[in-house]
């Protein structure tokens, strides 16, 4: 891949294709005075673009880094790359130009308004789209700042996560609900289309180490089904003990390795990545996603001899009336579903070629 800046105007037409000689006729519409005065001034320019490139460069080894990192597919790398260097091309002459040209009236609008007008093939929106689950679960994203922020609230607040699943719909119906009791009726509602959306999500889940975990939560889904929800609950707090005792804490040490951990239970861990986020505002763009599953997980972990949500270790050792409640059939069925998909991504498989991420 060749990611110097393009030589001259002929270059560029050469890169864009048809694609180019569209933009051309569009930019000699707008007049620009003195474009192509002299080929000393073009120099000029160039000489100014490959200052003004010279970060852009330096983000190109980081994101190469990145992918590495991410385990990012060549295809949806390079389609991001590429998308950043049309960009680069069409809008970086211009706006490397001095005084006369810069003046211009809205010429970047212009310019975005022709990036955003290109027709992108299919393929290359499958492949960006399949880029974008390493940030956010795909039932979550559609969703912007505000609603995924309410989403976090409500796994502090309700003990639950919605990553993978629900479907989008009801995340979306979730959102503007005012009360915990609002939240659960709404979900009880839907306890059906709820666990059909977490069955088809745990057939995702491939990872050997994972799949006796996954067919213990399908029997938990079955049995919620069937109207057994204590048996359900029981089931679903003892898949999610086991999966963190094997697996959880040390994905959570992995995914936060900033955090000086408090040593001993699942609750401490978990409280000491969740309070170094402060409140989410601390963290990297890839630990987003953990953070999301473990905003629910703290109140299934926590202390006490009471508790409003789900609490695996009352419904272990204190089992009654209280701690076995139909509203908390879910929340704990959803915990342990997030947190198995989040370690089918993060668990290396064994057929995973050396050097992939």
């Amino acid at each position: 891949m060749n990611d110097e800046a393009p030589s001259g105007a002929e270059d560029r037409a050469e890169d864009f294709d048809q694609e180019a000689e569209a933009r051309k006729g569009s930019a000699s519409s707008i007049g620009l005075p003195g474009f192509m005065k002299s080929a000393a001034r073009t120099a000029a320019v160039l000489n100014s673009i490959d200052r003004k490139w010279a970060p852009l460069l330096r983000q190109t080894r980081w994101l190469e880094s990145t992918r590495r990192s991410m385990g990012l597919t060549t295809g949806a790398y390079q389609a991001a790359l590429d998308a950043q260097r049309r960009y680069q091309e069409i809008a970086g002459p211009v706006l490397a130009l001095p005084g006369d040209l810069n003046a211009i009236s809205d010429w970047h609008g212009r310019i975005n308004d022709v990036v955003r007008s290109v027709s992108l093939p299919r393929t290359l929106l499958d492949q960006l789209a399949a880029a974008a689950a390493f940030f956010l679960p795909a039932n979550l994203s559609g969703l912007d700042t505000g609603d995924l922020s309410t989403v976090l609230d409500m796994g502090a607040d309700d003990g639950l996560s919605l990553a993978w699943a629900p479907r989008t719909e009801i995340v979306k119906a979730l959102l503007p609900l005012g009360t915990r009791t609002e939240r659960h009726a709404l979900l009880c509602e839907r306890r059906d289309d709820v666990l059909d959306d977490i069955d088809a999500s745990l057939k995702i889940i491939t990872h050997p180490e994972l799949t006796d975990l996954v067919t213990l939560l399908s029997s938990a889904s079955h049995t919620a089904r069937a109207g057994f929800s204590e048996g359900a609950q029981a089931l679903a707090g003892n898949v999610l003990e086991t999966t963190m005792k094997r697996h959880g804490n040390a994905w959570i040490r992995r995914s936060f390795p900033q955090v000086a951990y408090l040593k001993g239970s699942h609750h401490g861990t978990i409280s000491s990545a969740l309070d170094d986020a402060d409140d989410w505002g601390d963290l990297k763009l890839l630990q987003f996603k953990p953070y999301l599953v473990l905003a629910g997980m703290r109140n299934a972990f926590g202390p006490g001899a009471t508790q409003d949500t789900f609490n695996r270790h009352l419904g272990a050792h204190e089992a009654s009336p209280d701690t076995y409640r139909p509203e908390f059939v879910l929340p704990a069925i959803l915990l342990a579903h997030a947190l198995l998909r989040v370690l089918n991504q993060d668990l290396e498989h064994p057929d995973d070629e050396e050097g992939d991420a």
